[in-house]
């Protein structure tokens, strides 16, 4: 078992971990849970187990949705008269022999394991990354390493990034080490993608000398012919493959490694290729985290270009999306076809190559960046944009980005869809340079396969509803019913994760109540429903659902993680309720209403 010491980010997983169980209110984890006050103005958490048992963490009481701020890794465990000390991963454990408990898997205490290991991983490189970004501010690929170091806010299994087994610390994002491409040809009639005469992915992503060696490779292995296509294959996925499921790569030659390298970005299957400055190379990756394998499907890259092309439409309609917004172009892609069809090809080698508008004069900083805390508590992203020392700057930068992506996400809802607009996809570029003006040039968008579209408020606007292609066999949250289910991904990804996030990390900074965070978004959610042009009775409903509900959706990764049978290439999630953020209410408990995944 492995013991992580006393680093800051112990205590942050902590934190994470009752985050999530209190708001998700897993298997009713709030009615086990009592405070009370200790001296010099702590309190204690304790957690019934049942039978005697009770779990005991230090910290303090706050307001808002998380009122427990938790001051140590470590708890103790209470049976009768005796005690015990708990390190943090022990803790994950002993949580799942409550009686309470809803799940038998043992997998909590796994996936707890595997990412208490990863953030010790990134622990360890932390001052490296931050060394990188202060001497490289400029670089995407700066901005990325230090993403890795927050991943997803306010979930404790995040981290947990399962390679099957083996170890993926070579190909982790934090080493910011560049890997070198594998290729492989593949016979052409088993090829799908967007462009299969010549040899395109390695004319996109090499230069000449390049592509001249890996000619002279597939001639050296007979796979030189107009028969074959090269692609890129991560170095992993290809040893993965041989070992899994070898037959679903029969008939393919392998060309071996390199030419050609790039690096891991926060996504760990995004590479940004060194070749080609503004480029990333996006690859199947059979790893499982949060609940899903990160393979790459042909229908999701498919439907990414429909996707794109909406999106392109609403910039042609609404000029503020024109002056706002950008999109990576993400219309190249190939993959082998286990020659089933496009609806279930499970896309276990495939690629897309993904380029970034010119933005010369800018530097774009992925959102996941911003809460960063570092260990010695500063915000790395911030303090580059502000300074910090001026506090009202600081949460004057909060309420630009707050307004950019309020307004980038009722301007698309005003038309019917929504992008995926959480911190990973979201980038800001901001002018250079970002001394103090904290001026933002531009939105920009990736990972166009998850925009959500409301068909009859599509076809009210008059906007032409891209055809996916999904699987009707299983949900899926890409077509949806109502502008109320519609509007829920707003209020989630974009408020509740991405938002809040920011808001919560600057709160600690200067230890501010997290209430004043929230009232700059509903003053900034405010002007933006006053200023955008929304339908008729869709306009006064968005505006009660977003300021009167007492109850706001949520959505909810624990429950539906732990109790998947088998995992796909849809992230498992079920949408709750919880309190509306922008009022003063006391969250109640969250009640599931449904489970889906995408």
């Amino acid at each position: 078992m492995q013991i992580m010491p006393p680093h800051p980010y112990a205590n942050r997983m902590a934190q994470d971990l009752f985050d999530a169980l209190w708001l998700e209110d897993l298997y009713g984890f709030r009615a086990q849970c009592t405070m009370y006050p200790l001296a010099g103005g702590e309190t204690m958490l304790e957690i019934a187990l049942g039978g005697m048992r009770s779990l005991h963490w230090r910290g303090r009481k706050a307001e808002g949705l998380r009122p427990f701020r938790v001051s140590s890794a470590r708890a103790d465990l209470r049976t009768g008269t005796h005690r015990a000390k708990l390190e943090l991963g022990m803790i994950g454990e002993t949580l799942q022999t409550a009686n309470w408990w809803g799940n038998t898997t043992g997998r909590f205490a796994r996936l707890f394991h595997l990412a208490c290991g990863q953030a010790m991983f990134a622990a360890m490189h932390e001052h490296r990354i931050v060394e990188r970004l202060m001497a490289a501010p400029d670089d995407l690929l700066s901005w990325e390493a230090l993403s890795c170091l927050k991943d997803r806010p306010f979930h404790p299994l995040a981290r947990a990034k399962d390679w099957n087994g083996s170890d993926g610390s070579p190909y982790a994002t934090e080493t910011m080490a560049p890997l070198p491409l594998r290729w492989v040809a593949v016979p052409r009639d088993r090829a799908l993608g967007t462009a299969l005469t010549g040899q395109p992915p390695a004319g996109l992503l090499l230069d000449r000398a390049q592509q001249d060696v890996l000619a002279n490779i597939a001639r050296t292995l007979h796979a030189d012919s107009a028969g074959w296509l090269w692609l890129p294959v991560h170095p992993w996925q290809w040893a993965w493959l041989n070992r899994s499921a070898p037959s679903s790569i029969t008939g393919c030659i392998d060309l071996g490694i390199g030419p050609g390298a790039g690096t891991s970005t926060a996504s760990l299957r995004s590479l940004a290729i060194e070749e080609r400055s503004g480029t990333h190379l996006k690859l199947s990756l059979s790893v499982h985290t949060l609940g899903a394998i990160r393979a790459l499907p042909p229908r999701y890259l498919h439907n990414a270009i429909l996707a794109s092309a909406c999106l392109e439409s609403l910039r042609q309609r609404d000029g503020w999306l024109a002056a706002n917004l950008l999109l990576c172009d993400e219309s190249q892609w190939w993959a082998l076809s286990q020659g089933d069809a496009l609806v279930s090809e499970p896309g276990e080698l495939s690629c897309m190559i993904r380029r970034y508008p010119a933005l010369p004069g800018a530097t774009l900083i992925p959102m996941a960046a911003l809460p960063v805390v570092a260990a010695d508590g500063e915000l790395p992203a911030f303090n580059y944009l502000t300074g910090l020392a001026d506090q009202e700057a600081a949460w004057g930068l909060f309420g630009d980005i707050a307004r950019a992506l309020l307004e980038l996400g009722l301007r698309c809802f005003a038309q019917g869809v929504m992008p995926e607009l959480h911190a990973q996809n979201v980038l800001l570029a901001f002018e250079r340079p970002c001394s103090r003006d904290r001026r933002i040039a531009a939105l920009i968008l990736r990972d166009h396969d998850t925009l959500r579209v409301c068909r009859p408020l599509m076809e009210a606007r008059g906007v032409a509803v891209p055809e996916y292609i999904v699987d009707r066999n299983t949900p899926n949250t890409l077509e949806l019913s109502t502008p109320a289910e519609l509007l829920a991904y707003l209020q989630t990804l974009a408020i509740e994760v991405n938002l809040y996030a920011i808001l919560a990390a600057l709160a600690s900074y200067y230890e501010r109540d997290e209430a004043h965070g929230w009232r700059i978004v509903r003053n900034m959610l405010e002007t933006c429903l006053a200023c955008i042009p929304l339908p008729g009775e869709i306009g006064s409903q968005t505006k009660d659902l977003l300021l009167k509900e007492d109850q706001w959706p949520f959505k909810q990764l624990l429950a539906p993680l732990l109790g998947v049978t088998r995992f796909g290439t849809g992230m498992p999630s079920a949408m709750g309720r919880i309190a509306n953020p922008l009022s003063t209410a006391s969250p109640p408990s969250p009640k599931a209403i449904g489970s889906h995944a995408r």
